[in-house]
């Protein structure tokens, strides 16, 4: 479609990690001067445009080979560093702290990049890939009744944070606490660094993906986020108490496959599954054994998760897009604000 004429940005190079074709990385303006760095590959035959949102602490670059499965499969692909992390504006001095006042402010750029870079870039069916945090702004803005996606695929999202109720009362004392005494920008004590050390990590039992991002990281130290603020706990508490208010995404218009990793302390996947039972919409499956990052997984657990991907697409694209003008004549009007 349309060529964007933002400033060009780099990629984060390094041989485990070679850029898929087509790729084009460049940075994305937001109102306030936040520059969002975004990227785009585009299939040679697409059938589609995937809209890949990745988790905390992420960045584009750790996606290539999830990206080059899509690419493979014959979607485009655009994605970009949430704000506050990766190579986007950080939100702090002290640019390593995961930092945020509000998740609408992930909602709002979210909307920014489809209206100004998806849409303008690639056509449809869209439809939408995230990860964990990812899903979150995702999950908001479908609860707005944005129906722009042809589908939506989450992958281990964070729809709770701790399993049981002890911990999310002491976490939330701890936000709420540290916020109210104008602690919000010091970050929580105690987080283990688990991108940087294999051993004893809850987020993947692939050494070879896992060492992948630490190597990513060695190469662009500026690209890392370390532990999160309170002020970016407490927004978190904030968003996901929104999403599981009851009758909470009962406007979701779209079929939703949440996959849940069943290996999974990171976030709380039963609160997926709960979800799943509370709206006919969203659809749940899980991938026995696997840690919270399925898509940085062995290829034991990453299959189970493209085969639950490739079915749920295939029927998606057989129910067909029933009046494609009209859809995005609406989802033009959902994200305008």
């Amino acid at each position: 479609m349309g060529e964007l004429s933002f400033e060009p940005a780099d990629f984060i190079e390094i041989d485990a990690a070679p850029v898929p074709p087509g790729g084009q990385c460049f940075f994305q303006p937001a109102p306030d001067g936040a520059r969002l760095r975004v990227a785009t590959f585009a299939a040679q035959e697409p059938r589609g445009t995937i809209v890949l949102l990745n988790g905390r602490c992420e960045i584009i670059e750790k996606y290539f080979e999830v990206t080059q499965d899509l690419l493979s499969r014959g979607f485009n692909v655009a994605t970009m560093d949430w704000r506050g992390q990766g190579l986007s504006s950080r939100m702090l001095a002290v640019s390593e702290k995961g930092h945020i006042k509000s998740f609408g402010t992930y909602l709002a750029d979210l909307k920014l990049f489809l209206k100004k870079v998806v849409h303008k870039q690639f056509s449809g069916p869209y439809f939408a890939l995230s990860h964990s945090m990812g899903g979150t702004p995702l999950l908001q803005l479908l609860a707005e009744g944005y129906d722009g996606f042809h589908g939506a695929v989450l992958s281990s999202p964070m729809t709770r944070l701790f399993r049981t109720l002890p911990a999310r009362h002491a976490v939330r004392l701890m936000a709420n606490g540290a916020v109210t005494l104008g602690m919000g920008q010091k970050q929580v004590f105690g987080v283990p660094e688990y991108s940087m050390h294999f051993e004893n990590n809850n987020l993947t039992s692939d050494e070879t993906r896992h060492t992948m991002f630490r190597q990513l990281l060695e190469a662009a130290p500026n690209a890392a986020v370390h532990a999160p603020t309170y002020g970016w706990l407490h927004a978190a508490i904030k968003a996901l108490d929104g999403l599981n208010a009851p009758g909470a995404l009962a406007a979701i218009k779209i079929p939703v496959l949440i996959v849940s990793s069943g290996a999974d302390t990171t976030v709380d996947g039963a609160n997926s599954v709960r979800l799943g039972t509370l709206y006919d919409q969203i659809t749940t499956t899980e991938v026995d054994g696997a840690l919270h990052e399925v898509l940085m997984e062995r290829d034991v657990y990453r299959d189970r998760f493209w085969q639950a991907f490739d079915a749920y697409v295939t029927e998606r694209l057989a129910a067909g897009v029933s009046d494609p003008a009209s859809a995005a004549a609406n989802d033009h009007s959902a994200i305008a604000s």
